[in-house]
């Protein structure tokens, strides 16, 4: 029995430490003339899910996209492959519908890359080297949440649907704002839901998070520096079953009526440690038997 002890705090010690979800980093760029297109530099782990700690500082591999063509041919934030796992975009089939279709997206995804506002009386979402939205208005700012896309045509929502994640919990990420804008409030109202194969999804009878996306007014050089729920990003959580696809949508609110995705990260949420449990009744099992 003395052996047994250090062996099972050990044991215990081990499985008691958390384990680290798989992510999926999606980022969403523009073709506009100098774009830098990839997430890179000291931008890799500027992100939501990095902030909270809910994607490891190690995850830094992101999925570029720069046109609406469905993709499979994806990796995971550790860099493996996302084998199995296809992203689709899709726009609302008419502006206030609700609906989500899929296929055929009217989704612009060549505006200008987010020069962080000119109106005067408020802080320019780039104009300092803290900023979640990247440093300053140039090529060299690859940051995810600073490009955006956004509805093709006036008032229209926009959507993205991913096939082959396996079953469980997951949060989702979403930074979604026109960052050629800085002026007090343009929120944004994001939608997530799940289930089987579908190519549309309807979203206007689900309970949306607000994205206010709200301004600063100068001066206030740190107003942008920090991720901040439901000012900049929201974290939205869905269950999937065996099979389920992972529905997003993205709606404009208030005076921007369009909808705009700049990043999503879909981040599966781990389960308690099989093992972990297994010691607890082993330990609880020796403590009866004393």
């Amino acid at each position: 029995m003395k052996t047994l002890v250090p062996t099972l705090s050990a044991a215990l010690l081990a499985a008691s430490s958390p384990l680290q979800a798989s992510s999926l980093l999606l980022n969403f760029h523009t073709t506009h003339g100098s774009d830098p297109g990839a997430v890179g530099g000291s931008y890799l782990d500027l992100s939501p899910g990095h902030a909270s700690g809910a994607v490891a500082a190690s995850e830094t591999t992101w999925n570029n996209f720069a046109t609406t063509a469905a993709s499979s041919s994806l990796s995971y934030g550790d860099g493996s492959s996302a084998t199995g796992v296809t992203v689709t975009f899709g726009s609302e089939t008419s502006a206030g519908s609700g609906t989500i279709g899929f296929g055929a997206a009217t989704i612009n995804t060549a505006a200008l890359y987010g020069s962080g506002g000119g109106v005067g009386g408020f802080e320019n979402l780039v104009s300092n080297a803290g900023s979640i939205y990247g440093d300053g208005n140039n090529t060299g700012n690859s940051a995810a949440g600073r490009a955006g896309w956004l509805g093709g045509a006036s008032n229209t929502a926009i959507g993205l649907r991913v096939d082959g994640l396996t079953a469980g919990e997951y949060t989702v990420y979403v930074m979604g704002r026109n960052t050629n804008s800085n002026v007090a409030e343009l929120p944004i109202t994001l939608y997530a839901g799940s289930g089987a194969l579908s190519s549309t999804f309807g979203f206007s009878a689900l309970t949306g998070s607000v994205e206010s996306n709200f301004g600063a007014a100068t001066p206030n050089p740190a107003a942008y520096n920090s991720f901040i729920a439901g000012d900049n990003y929201v974290a939205l959580n869905v269950t999937l079953g065996a099979g389920d696809s992972l529905f997003l949508a993205s709606d404009g609110t208030g005076t921007e009526t369009r909808g705009f995705f700049n990043m999503v990260q879909i981040v599966a949420v781990p389960e308690p440690s099989g093992a972990l449990l297994g010691g607890i009744g082993l330990l609880a099992f020796l403590r009866r038997r004393r």
